[in-house]
């Protein structure tokens, strides 16, 4: 049993596999897309594409985005652009337009620059990792100037996890996964550190 304050209920729509991901990738993907501050019909950059940026990704395109994904994986860009992603380029490429908003999930402190760079004025980067390597110093002309908001994500809230899972069973969303035992813990591990998973893992019981 646990306390209804602690626990969401869950769309039908998704099997126990598909719904894991939902908890933690895709709220927390939720809440940095909202603090990422986008605009209607806005122009996203994603940088890094994995469980969380595969479904923010989604619940973006359905709101009428453009979305724009910077990674280093060659999979998940051909995964970003069977979702129906504008464009998908390498790590270290830049988006084809001057973005609205953009979020880094890769935990790659170096890349904050770049995406910086690519916001137009007045946009917003949203960092949605909790943890970040170091951030390389910021020329404040080419980074910040024109108003440019530089923001974290922290956490997310009950309102955050409600609105999500009810826009996930809305929307359909397609939640990539790779299942492993619960035994397989460390080799689950292995493969995300090495880029080897699509989407999200899953651990089974």
């Amino acid at each position: 049993m646990v306390d209804e304050a602690y626990a969401y209920r869950l769309p039908a729509t998704f099997d126990d596999v598909s719904a894991a991901p939902l908890l933690c990738a895709g709220i927390i993907g939720y809440r940095a897309l909202r603090r990422a501050a986008l605009p209607p019909a806005g122009r996203l950059g994603i940088y890094g594409f994995g469980a969380s940026a595969h479904l923010a990704a989604q619940v973006a395109l359905a709101e009428g985005a453009a979305v724009h994904v910077i990674t280093r994986s060659e999979a998940a860009r051909r995964h970003a652009l069977e979702l129906g992603v504008a464009s998908a380029g390498a790590a270290d490429g830049a988006p084809p337009e001057p973005l609205d908003s953009a979020i880094l999930f890769a935990p790659a402190g170096e890349v904050v620059p770049a995406a910086l760079a690519a916001l137009d004025r007045g946009g917003t980067l949203a960092v949605a990792g909790i943890h970040l390597s170091d951030v390389p110093p910021l020329d404040y002309e080419r980074h910040l100037f024109q108003e440019r908001r530089l923001c974290s994500v922290t956490a997310n809230t009950r309102a955050d996890g409600e609105e999500f899972l009810a826009l996930a069973a809305r929307l359909r969303l397609r939640v990539a996964t790779r299942p492993y035992p619960l035994t397989e813990a460390d080799r689950a591990l292995a493969d995300l550190a090495h880029g080897r998973v699509t989407g999200a893992a899953v651990l089974v019981p």
